[in-house]
């Protein structure tokens, strides 16, 4: 059932882009729980409220979960040291 107010679905859409690791920050922040738990919390908004999708929600939760319990680890990349 779509009954969000149009500003709701707005506003989740604007969080999972703030809260998305973006390309060049990826390497960075991969191993990192609480940005990856947040990032599929948000999508998992997403998919609730814009996409009246509960299953696929579900899953990003659990997924996310996942990451704040430390089931899930990815180690961030290792920085090129800078030649200056």
């Amino acid at each position: 059932m779509k009954n969000w107010p149009e500003d709701i679905n707005e506003t989740v859409k604007n969080l999972n882009e703030r809260l998305k690791i973006d390309h060049n920050d990826w390497h960075k922040f991969k191993g990192n729980k609480n940005k990856r738990a947040a990032e599929l919390i948000a999508s998992a908004l997403c998919q609730l409220i814009i996409g009246n999708n509960e299953k696929d929600s579900i899953a990003y939760l659990e997924e996310s979960l996942k990451w704040l319990k430390g089931i899930n680890v990815d180690a961030p990349c290792p920085h090129k040291k800078s030649s200056f």
